[in-house]
This record gives C-alpha cells, structure tokens and sequence, in this order.
C-alpha cells in the first residue's frame, strides 16, 4: 500500500462511538424509538448531521423532517444508521472528488443506490445489516484516493457510466491501489465489524449470496449514483431486483 495515503487513512478522525452503539443496538432483541433516541441524543452534532443528510436532496422524501424522533419512528434504526454514517462521511474530509468528475451529491447518491440495493438482495436481518452497511461504505474511500490523485498531479479520464467494480481496475492501473483496499484500511481504522472488512476483501469471488449481493450492487450502479440493473442480468440474484 502508498505510504501516503496510508498515512491520510491514519489521520481520519474516528467514527463517533454513537454511531458505534447504534449498531450496537441493532444486534439487541428488543428496543424503541426512545432507546434510539436517547443513544443519538449523546451527540448533538450527530443529530444535527442526520436531521441534514434525511432532508437533503439524495433521498427525496416529500417533507421536511424537524424532529429526531420523528426522522427515527419513519424511518427506523437500520435507516437511522445509513443516515448518520453518511452525515459523518459528509464531514469526515474535504470533498475533492475532481479524480472521478463527480459532486458530493453525486457520491453520496452512489453509496445510498448501492445501500438501496443491498438491501432487496438480503432478507435475513443480521447479514443484511452487515451487506448494506459495507455497500454503503465499499467505495467511501474514493475521496481519500482523489486527494492523493490531486496531490501527485495524477489524472485520468473516467466515464460516468462505469461500474464501481470495473472503476477498481482503472483506479489500481493508475494509482497502484484501489477503492476496496483503502477501504478495508478504513474500516479497520474505524473499528467496524470484522464482518464487514472479510466481506469488502473477499466479495469478487462471489462464492456465496453475501459476496455475489456486494458484487451486484457495485455493478449495477454506476459511479455517479445512476442504477442499470441490466448490467446485472447474468447474476443468479437479479431476479430480486425486480422490486426496483
């Protein structure tokens, strides 16, 4: 790996333990809005963060959203969590994503797409949390990457349409290392489930539904958040696809 941008890995700012208790909480038998509540509330940047990401433009939802306790009984906890992981990368650096000519809009639209369809592909509960908290993350470490491009004056064209799975080839020809391998260095540095990290390293051999689930979802939707599900057909888990 560069020493570079192991070294920026290094530097980013942990995951709040909020968000670490969330997940947490996931895992329990039994809890309430108020018990979600009463975790999220700890940390008012949190709140703040998710009240921003839940009334942006990415999800469309038809109302504004005032109220924690509002935002959690429509949305619930696994969604809760996808909103404050992405409220946190949203602050987590400066986003240059000039590498990739995308927005941050654009990105974070990527990574709820990939979420969103993680998400049809996993019906038992543990393991879809694990698969669409990875997916929503798999590629988090492109702006890493496109701050390391900036600074060694590395360029390369791009086209908007290609899927996140082939993109890792032109990122590691380019750079020498890719998405998934940065990625994986971050959700280690994060202190994320081991589950996660196994699955992001091991998912292109597709060898069971929770690789194949990980490899279609970063196939069939494109580096700036657009969905092409044919480019999943082939796939023996298109087929739940279907409820798109």
């Amino acid at each position: 790996m560069i020493e570079s941008i192991v070294q920026k890995v290094e530097q980013l700012p942990p995951v709040p333990n909020v968000i670490h208790e969330l997940q947490d909480m996931y895992y329990m038998d039994s809890y309430n809005a108020q018990d979600i509540e009463k975790i999220i509330k700890k940390d008012p940047d949190l709140v703040a963060n998710i009240l921003k990401v839940v009334n942006s433009p990415i999800y469309e939802f038809t109302r504004e959203i005032i109220d924690i306790r509002q935002a959690i009984v429509m949305f619930g906890l696994e969604q809760i969590i996808e909103f404050a992981l992405a409220g946190f990368v949203d602050n987590m650096v400066d986003f240059n994503l000039d590498l990739y000519g995308i927005q941050e809009t654009e990105f974070l639209k990527m990574a709820q797409h990939k979420a969103k369809v993680a998400t049809l592909l996993m019906e038992e509960k543990k393991e879809r949390f694990i698969l669409v908290n990875t997916a929503f993350l798999a590629d988090v470490s492109k702006v890493i990457l496109a701050n390391y491009a900036k600074d060694q004056g590395i360029i390369f064209e791009i086209e908007k349409d290609i899927s996140l799975n082939e993109l890792d080839e032109v990122e590691e020809e380019h750079l020498g290392t890719n998405s998934l391998e940065v990625s994986a260095l971050m959700f280690d540095k994060w202190n994320f489930d081991e589950k996660m990290i196994t699955l992001l390293k091991s998912f292109k051999k597709r060898q069971d539904d929770m690789q194949e689930a990980l490899w279609l979802s970063r196939q069939v939707v494109a580096l700036d958040g657009s969905i092409y599900k044919e480019r999943g057909e082939k796939s023996p888990l298109y087929v739940r696809l279907e409820r798109m």
